[in-house]
Parts: C-alpha cells; structure tokens; sequence
C-alpha cells in the first residue's frame, strides 16, 4: 500500500522498495549485525530496512542518489545515526569510507544496474567483510552457479574467484512495492585474499574473450591469447567451452607466466 505522503518511487531509479516486516527481520537475522559494526547500505529507498538496522547498530552510512529519499531520511528521528552519501553508488570509491573495521554492504540493488555495481563492488574487496545483496533471483543464480550450466559465466566466475557466494533465501514480488515482475533473492558474499593485480586484470581480460564467445572452444576464442599447446600444458581441455571449464582452470589460465 501506498501511503500519504510517502515518496513515490521513480521508473528511472528502478526503485521497488522492501516493505514486509517478517522478511526485513529475516535480513536482519540473517546479516546478524553487532551494535559496532560498520555497515554501509545501498540503495535505503524509504528506510525500512535501514530502520530495522539501526535497532542493532549504533550508525549506518547509506548511499541514496535519489535526492526526495534523502531529504526523509534526514528528517526522520534516527538521522543523527545516519551518514548519508547523496551520490550514484556506481560511482562511489568504498575505499574512502574504510576506517579501522572491515565494512559489511547491504543492499536492495536497483534491478536495471545490479550486475554492473556488483562488478563495481568487487573491486574494492579487500576492504570488505561481507555483502549481503538483493538481487533478481536470475542474476542469483548465476552468481552461485557451477560448470556445465547454461547459466554460469562471467559473473559466476568473476565472483567465485575472488568470493564465496551463497544464496540465503527467495523473495516473492509481494514484498516491494511496487511489485516487480520476477521473484528476487539475498545473497552473502564473502571475500577471499584479494588476487595478485597482474592476476586479477589477466581474468578480467580471460573471462571477456571467453565468454563474449561463448559457444566456441577455447581453442578458438583464446586463441589471440593461448596456443593450444599451452592450453594442454595447463591441464586444460581446449576442445572444452568456457561454460565447461571450473573457476580454478580460469585461475590457471590467469596465472600463467605471473610472478607471485
């Protein structure tokens, strides 16, 4: 239900804002957060989620690029426990609200742009202690997808090589408002020891060639990058396709000739 004076949402934003109480409090319980725990949240919308934080947390940071939104949260009773960042969190640099604790994200992602910010997120890894995300329960499913699966590509592979990843539980439509047209999910990231710089920019490269072609073998996709000689000194298949081959091949292949 829409209520009086409430700030309506905005198609351009893709905005579909979490409005039922039994599942924010199993976000919650499932974020578990500690009263001192530096927690930043994407995307607050009207501040359901970030007002059930904030029951357990002493402050939050937000980042809201919608400015109607901002002006409620900084009129609302708990504004003094929230540092808002009034900016488009594609753009933001994670790394300048590093303090002496890692930041745990939280955030209900704009649908339109989920994929590109969780690419902007995993950049900044290393000062991460968990992500808890709201995603279309497709893109879900391709971030904990596996081998072998028609589903799992760049995405899967760009997470899992530098996260685990593990899908907490489902989200019927009838929990936003207004109510999306696809069923969502909240999915826990958690960081590993962040890839050696040369590693990380040879998998990106990899992962481009590969799956932007993703029908051909290896062989012929890699083939501006490998030879098939060094694809089977590898250990590697190069008659596989790029849906075949595990994060670890990918690692291999990212690796060869890097100095560690």
């Amino acid at each position: 239900m829409q209520k009086k004076n409430a700030v309506r949402p905005r198609r351009r934003f893709s905005q579909n804002f979490l409005h039922d109480k039994n599942i924010i409090n199993k976000i919650v319980g499932s974020i578990d957060p500690l009263e001192d725990d530096h927690v930043i949240e994407i995307g607050p919308g009207r501040g359901a989620l970030t007002f059930a934080l904030l029951q357990k947390l002493n402050r939050i940071e937000v980042i809201e690029i919608d400015r109607d939104l901002v002006s409620k949260l900084r009129e609302s009773q708990e504004s003094k426990k929230i540092n808002i960042h009034q900016i488009d969190a594609l753009k933001f640099n994670f790394a300048s609200s590093y303090g002496d604790k890692k930041i745990r994200i939280v955030g209900n992602l704009p649908y339109h742009i989920s994929t590109p910010l969780i690419f902007h997120l995993i950049k900044f890894n290393e000062y991460f202690d968990d992500l808890y995300l709201m995603v279309q329960k497709e893109v879900a499913d391709r971030i904990v997808s596996k081998p072998n699966s028609k589903i799992y590509g760049r995405l899967s592979v760009s997470i899992q090589a530098r996260c685990t990843a593990e899908k907490v539980f489902d989200v019927k439509p009838t929990a936003f408002y207004p109510k999306p047209k696809v069923m969502s999910s909240l999915v826990k990231i958690s960081p590993k020891p962040p890839l050696n710089m040369t590693i990380d920019a040879e998998l990106n490269q990899i992962l481009i060639l590969a799956f932007n072609q993703r029908r051909k073998k290896i062989s012929n996709s890699l083939k501006d990058a490998f030879t098939i000689d060094e694809i089977k000194k590898l250990g590697i298949n190069p008659e596989s396709r790029p849906e075949n081959l595990t994060v670890n091949e990918f690692l291999r292949l990212s690796k060869r000739g890097v100095k560690q």
